[in-house]
């Protein structure tokens, strides 16, 4: 079997922890031939890959050009798309049909141009959602009806893509049913986490910080808009007052660094960046640490991340100021975290019971059964490549 994968937004086989990636190996071992298309700019680096990296030697990739851009909203992102999706046209051209054509989404400009093809050339098409785009444009422009004037052309064209898929698959129940509105049914949304590798993930030994003392907290991810990065460090800083010792460990990039850096600056023992990390580097500093972070702007686009499975993995206790329903349940059901309010006092009170109640243990071993029923992708990726396989 021909699957043709297209992934806008991946690692290209050179990044462990890539859900195309990790979805390709299982296909290969399935018995399909696959090939994975994805661009030449990598979208968190904000750089063109090396293409002559050595790529995962079980199945094709294939870059396309895809002109640089620097914000992650802006004009310039949204005419490299258009750009890249011309390429993908391009490049369909020429490629002989598969028996499935497997597309991420977003870009929307991307996967439109592969549900076309896929319907032209009478293919079956499975459509894998990632990010509710415009939604998540959007959440951070003021005010949000403006937004949703300005997007309402691409949302169309999102509902457009829902549709015309045979299957689709979702990153998060909330993302599935806001995909099954558009379709008028859900009997072909199927919901499967991004997860991780917890045999790949529980390889790296926990580095736990040389300085005793602190009670370390752990921040993984994008340092942007919908990221409330800045409550967490006022919590660090009002209880450095009350005289608790809390260390907070941001490991990440993003267009606002430069500016929590600096905004932090005040409590240089107490909050470390340390940038982009490796994945193994990050794993084993998170699995050292006590409680990890996730603090969610109000009001700006919920799922179920990256960060959430690998919090879990860890088996670190979260606390938790993301509104999404969905999250909040399973921290309540697995006994694995806090919610609280997006403010700097809740979050306090929040690390404050954590903490004093010596529930640490408790709730991290039910982060960690988490990890295990809900985000191993040794077990959720099984079921991923059933829908992909069965789409044929």
């Amino acid at each position: 079997m021909d699957i043709l994968m297209i992934a806008h937004f991946t690692g290209g086989g050179t990044q462990p922890n890539d859900r195309f990636d990790a979805l390709a190996r299982i296909l290969v071992q399935r018995g399909a031939q696959v090939e994975l298309v994805t661009s030449s700019f990598h979208h968190l680096s904000k750089q063109q890959r090396d293409t002559g990296l050595i790529r995962n030697p079980l199945y094709t990739t294939t870059y396309l050009t895809e002109p640089d851009y620097r914000g992650n909203i802006s004009i310039g992102r949204l005419r490299s798309h258009r750009a890249l999706a011309k390429r993908l046209s391009e490049y369909l051209q020429k490629r002989s049909a598969p028996d499935v054509v497997y597309c991420a989404v977003p870009s929307l400009e991307v996967a439109q141009v592969a549900a076309e093809y896929a319907e032209r050339r009478g293919v079956r098409f499975v459509v894998d959602v990632q990010d509710l785009w415009p939604e998540a444009f959007e959440m951070v422009l003021r005010p949000q009806w403006a937004g949703r004037y300005l997007f309402a052309s691409l949302r169309r064209a999102a509902e457009r893509i829902y549709r015309a898929a045979d299957a689709v698959i979702t990153v998060s129940e909330t993302y599935s049913n806001r995909v099954a509105a558009a379709r008028g049914d859900d009997s072909a949304v199927t919901t499967v986490y991004l997860g991780t590798e917890l045999s790949r993930f529980d390889r790296y030994t926990a580095e736990r910080p040389s300085d005793e003392g602190y009670v370390e907290l752990a921040y993984i991810g994008t340092l942007g808009h919908s990221y409330d990065l800045p409550t967490a460090v006022g919590a660090v800083r009002s209880l450095k007052r009350e005289g608790l010792r809390l260390r907070l460990h941001v490991m990440g990039t993003g267009p606002f660094e430069s500016r929590w850096r600096r905004d932090s600056a005040d409590l240089p023992d107490e909050v470390v960046f340390y940038g982009r990390l490796e994945f193994p580097e990050m794993v084993a500093r998170l699995r050292g640490c006590d409680i990890a972070m996730n603090p969610i702007v109000a009001g700006a686009a919920q799922s179920i991340t990256n960060k959430i499975g690998d919090y879990a993995a860890a088996g670190l206790p979260v606390v938790n100021s993301q509104e999404c329903r969905e999250y909040r349940d399973l921290l309540d059901g697995y006994g694995a975290g806090i919610s609280c309010d997006p403010t700097v006092e809740s979050m306090s009170r929040a690390l404050v019971e954590m903490v004093t109640d010596q529930r640490l243990a408790e709730l991290g071993r039910g982060s960690r059964r988490m990890a295990e029923e809900r985000f191993d992708r040794a077990v959720t990726y099984d079921r991923l490549s059933e829908v992909v396989l069965d789409a044929s």
